[in-house]
C-alpha cells in the first residue's frame, strides 16, 4: 500500500510545484498600488505616443488581450507639456472611436509625434497632423466643437487621475483592476505577462 501511495505523493509535489511557479508573486511580477483608481477599466496599458516601446508594445496587444482573455483599454501618461499634447492628439481621435483607434491610426500616430524631426515647422506640423485625421475621416484637434474639446479634457483628467494614483513613472505599464500594476521588466515573455493579466483580472473573483 505504501509502494503505491509514494509515486501518487511525488507526482501531487510536482504538480503543487508548476503550480506555484506559475502563480505571479506580489512584488515580483507586480505590486498593489496604494490608491486604487476608481472605475477604471479592468485592464490598462499606460502609454505614451512618444515612446518607442509603446509603439512597439502597440503590435503585441492583441497577441497579449488573446491569450490572457482580456480587453485592454488605454491610457495615455500626461507627465510633461510635451506629454499632454500628445495625450491631446490621442484623445481627439479616442472620443471618435469608441475609445478603440484602429492599428493602422495608432501607427500614424506615433509616426507623427516620433518621427517628425525638429527642422519641420509648426505649420508643417499642422498641416501633416490634419492630414492623419482627414485619411481617417475623423475631427482634427483644431477643429472640435466646444463640447469635443471638453469631452477630451475630461479624458485629460481622468487620465493624470489614474497615472499619479498608480505613482507611473516609465511606460509601457499595465494597470489592473485599477490597483495592481505590473511589473513589466519582470517579465520574458507575452505570455508570462499574458499570464500575470489574466491571473490579476481574475484574482479577487477567487
Amino acid at each position: 500500500m505504501l509502494k503505491s501511495i509514494i509515486p501518487l505523493f511525488v507526482a501531487l509535489l510536482a504538480l503543487a510545484g508548476c503550480n506555484d511557479a506559475a502563480t505571479p508573486k506580489e512584488g515580483v511580477k507586480y505590486k498593489v498600488i496604494a490608491e486604487t483608481a476608481e472605475n477604471a477599466a479592468p485592464v490598462i496599458e499606460v502609454f505614451s505616443l512618444a515612446c518607442g516601446h509603446c509603439r512597439s508594445m502597440e503590435t503585441m496587444l492583441p497577441e497579449i488581450e488573446k491569450l490572457a482573455g482580456v480587453d485592454i483599454d488605454k491610457v495615455h501618461v500626461t507627465f510633461n507639456k510635451s506629454a499632454q499634447v500628445a495625450a491631446y492628439i490621442y484623445y481627439t481621435v479616442a472620443i471618435q472611436s469608441d475609445g478603440a483607434p484602429d492599428a493602422a491610426l495608432m501607427e500614424s500616430l506615433f509616426a507623427y509625434v516620433q518621427d517628425t524631426g525638429d527642422t519641420v515647422t509648426e505649420g508643417e506640423r499642422k498641416t501633416l497632423l490634419t492630414k492623419i485625421f482627414a485619411t481617417h475621416n475623423l475631427t482634427s484637434p483644431f477643429e472640435l466643437t466646444e463640447e469635443q474639446h471638453k469631452q477630451v479634457y475630461q479624458k485629460l483628467t481622468e487620465a493624470e487621475q489614474v497615472v499619479t494614483n498608480a505613482e507611473i513613472a516609465s511606460v509601457p505599464a499595465f494597470l489592473v483592476q485599477g490597483k495592481y500594476l505590473v511589473e513589466s521588466s519582470a517579465h520574458e515573455s507575452l505570455e508570462d505577462m499574458a499570464n500575470t493579466i489574466s491571473y490579476l483580472a481574475k484574482l479577487d473573483s477567487k
